[in-house]
């Protein structure tokens, strides 16, 4: 960076200022982009930029962007980008007023999100000014340097914090005058057409108020003329009704203030003397002679004020038993977690789960269902007490707020226990269902609260963890929560916490297992993940890819994976031989595949390592394709269009249908390891993947078999028609440096011969 103190801060902030004070509005662009272009001159960097936030929207975007000669612009990537992806980076911009990170790869690991987009972008190190609209962090002025870390010194800091003071007023205003133009061309364009009132509200700096525009309907509202209010707002307001008068006015005033939008509802005479419920809304602006304006409607919304009365009642009940739903049940149970601590009590929080309903469902109808629901709640009202809650969930689950036990636990739990004895000698009773004679049995999980000591998410989860246990114990069961359970849960935590320090400590290895054609001949591999953890040994991937999916921590393992293969691609492509014609096989998971950076991270990743696309196949499952489905395709058309394969693994298992096979764009299909493992004695499993192989065959993909462990299996794929196989009668997954010294047995013949 040049020497700071070699630039005169003031004479720059001073000519910046007076060039965008002076700009209009078409030019303000111009001059910010001039702006950040001489910024990133003097600070050397690889990008300077603008990005603004979207409040209606909750996206950011890149609005104005420089780039050093070579460096690839990123202001198409990032446009319309979700600010929830993002947490931590809008987190610290709204502590610091100047965010300066010096080095990309030491970022916490809650800031994994942003580290990732860095990554993609190249960057090391970057310096970002939070830009300050109406109080609030609404953009970023940023710089980006690729290949040196970079701390700013506290002049520097000073002089970027005022420049981005300027720019964000400049930025202000023309959010400002766009706006304003947006809402006057609207209002005399839709203001005969919109079903209320459109107006211009003006107050003065010496109390003065008016309408400078509001549309004819508020005289058949109303009973008052446009052109009184156009001078004189006076005679409207004073038919705001008293209780709603001073509510109204500080509403006006707190958007005074902040500038923020005018929204209310409140109660005002009507022409024919009606009491109406009126809904005003609006967006202020300041004028040059510091009076205010608004630019909004107000229209009659009494109508909707009465279904909303009604809809909030119902929104507290079930519509099918009339009992409580989950919304009502969290207030109760609050109220019943206060009660208990107030009167030095237990309560009790009991789940409850009809065992074997789908089959009712399913032989005698939804009809019959809803009837066995009501019939449920009915008995359960009429078991329990009085001051006893009785909820639905929703489908067969109901929930008890038992209230009253005693202060020890031993006995509180005792005297629970002989009322869902109660409670399930009533529901095992017989049920009369229009004419059909059923009897069902519950399964029923409880867990005690006592003096606030738990929280009332913990209670739901616990009670919940109780049935399942009730369940797996042969149904129509009572079963407490225990430490067990929670046993159970803290294991999974440790679990995590294990994971996420393996990823820190890169304690995760890629294998790799061969593909060959039916003359043994290697054609491609799979990357597999594995884990050897310190403290567990060998973590099976069915345990640990799960947790990553369900945590999130998959989207930063899946981008470790890929740069890991590629590079090893790349390396492999290098060394030349049977190695470098390998397509190796990459599973990407669901969360990471409907990432909107998915493909772009691909891209940057294959320039990053120097590997072919040719060489690297993306395998998909079918749980991928239960979400939006035309975003599906054009992902996989993306991948296609860089040379990059696609497969579907897993095929027959999840979401199988003919449908999307005919619309995707896919490679490959794979024969699930499930089919093939007793091809050889079970005929159904054996005529699936004959019919697998055979739609491949029409539809010109490609087809592999999984998990082929026998010399007779093998045989009896070829006899099939089946080409590609993978499995461990040809090699388990190995490390790479295993993987390659058997491919260079393989170019021998040795290790055909063997197979």
């Amino acid at each position: 960076m040049v020497d700071s103190v070699s630039w005169d801060h003031r004479e720059f902030v001073y000519k910046a200022s007076i060039a965008l004070a002076r700009s209009t509005i078409e030019d303000i662009d111009e001059g910010v982009t001039g702006c950040i272009a001489e910024l990133r001159d003097w600070l050397l960097s690889d990008r300077s930029y603008l990005i603004l936030f979207e409040e209606a929207t909750q996206t950011l975007s890149i609005t104005h962007e420089i780039c050093a000669k070579g460096v690839e612009p990123q202001r198409l990537a990032i446009q319309n980008v979700p600010m929830s992806r993002f947490p931590w980076l809008v987190e610290q911009l709204q502590k610091l007023a100047v965010l300066s990170i010096p080095e990309v790869e030491e970022l916490p690991c809650e800031a994994e999100e942003e580290k990732l987009e860095f990554r993609r972008e190249g960057i090391r190190s970057l310096i970002l000014v939070g830009l300050r609209l109406e109080g609030q962090v609404r953009g970023i002025l940023g710089f980006d340097f690729l290949d040196q870390s970079l701390t700013p010194d506290p002049e520097t800091e000073e002089f970027l914090l005022q420049i981005g003071e300027i720019l964000g007023a400049s930025v202000h205003r023309q959010i400002l005058a766009t706006r304003n133009e947006r809402f006057e061309n609207s209002l005399y364009r839709y203001s005969d057409q919109f079903p209320g009132v459109i107006f211009q509200f003006r107050t003065y700096p010496d109390g003065r108020m008016t309408f400078p525009f509001i549309s004819k309907k508020v005289e058949t509202m109303f009973g008052l003329s446009p052109e009184v209010l156009r001078s004189d707002a006076g005679p409207l307001l004073e038919l705001i009704d008293a209780e709603d008068k001073s509510a109204f006015e500080e509403k006006v005033d707190e958007s005074r203030q902040g500038m923020t939008p005018f929204e209310t509802d409140f109660r005002a005479v009507k022409a024919d003397g009606s009491i109406a419920w009126i809904e005003a809304r609006s967006v202020p602006a300041r004028l040059a002679d510091e009076s205010m304006i608004w630019h909004g409607y107000f229209y009659d919304v009494s109508d909707r004020k009465q279904s909303e009365s009604e809809i909030e009642k119902l929104a507290f009940y079930d519509s099918l038993t009339g009992l409580p739903n989950r919304r009502l049940l969290q207030d109760r149970l609050a109220q019943a977690l206060t009660g208990s601590t107030r009167d030095h009590n237990h309560g009790a929080l009991v789940f409850l789960d009809l065992d074997n309903f789908k089959n009712i469902n399913d032989s005698a109808g939804h009809v019959t269902g809803d009837e066995l629901l009501k019939q449920v709640g009915q008995r359960l009202q009429r078991t329990v007490r009085q001051w006893d809650t009785v909820a639905r969930l929703g489908g067969d689950e109901f929930v008890l707020i038992l209230k009253g036990f005693p202060a020890d636990a031993a006995s509180a739990a005792a005297r629970v226990e002989k009322v869902c004895e109660k409670v399930r000698d009533a529901l095992n009773e017989p049920y009369d269902l229009n004419g059909i004679d059923y009897t069902g049995t519950p399964s029923i999980g409880v867990t005690l609260f006592f003096d606030h000591d738990t929280s009332l998410e913990e209670l739901l989860g616990q009670a919940d963890m109780a049935m399942f246990r009730a369940k797996d114990d042969g149904r129509n069961c009572i079963r407490f929560y225990d430490a067990m359970m929670q046993k159970k849960v803290s294991e999974r935590l440790a679990m995590e916490s294990d994971l996420r320090l393996a990823i820190r400590k890169n304690q995760l290895a890629v294998h790799y297992q061969i593909l060959v054609d039916e003359k043994g001949k290697p054609i491609g591999a799979e990357a597999l993940l594995r884990w050897h953890c310190p403290g567990r040994g060998m973590v099976s991937p069915a345990e640990f890819i799960p947790l990553a999916e369900e945590t999130g921590l998959i989207e930063s393992v899946g981008y470790w994976v890929l740069e890991e293969v590629l590079s090893r691609v790349a390396s492999w492509k290098k060394r030349g031989g049977v190695l470098s014609q390998l397509q190796v096989s990459v599973n990407v998971s669901t969360r990471q595949f409907h990432l909107p950076s998915f493909c772009s991270t691909v891209m940057a990743l294959l320039r990053k390592t120097g590997a072919s696309p040719r060489n690297l196949k993306v395998e998909i499952t079918e749980s991928a394709l239960a979400y939006d489905l035309e975003l599906v395709e054009e992902t996989l058309r993306t991948l296609r269009s860089m040379g990059i394969r696609i497969s579907l693994d897993d095929f027959g298992t999840g979401y199988s249908s003919l449908g999307y096979l005919k619309r995707l764009s896919l490679d490959e299909l794979k024969i699930d390891q499930g089919f093939v493992r007793d091809i050889l004695d079970d005929p159904n499993d054996a005529a699936i993947a004959e019919t697998i192989l055979a739609l491949a065959s029409a539809l010109k993909l490609s087809a592999v078999a999984e998990g082929v462990e026998t010399k007779g299996q093998l045989e009896r794929l070829v006899s099939m028609g089946c080409t590609r196989f993978q499995g461990y009668y040809f090699s388990r997954p190995l490390p790479a440096t295993e993987f390659e010294r058997l491919l260079e047995k393989s170019g021998t013949g040795e290790q055909r011969r063997a197979w």
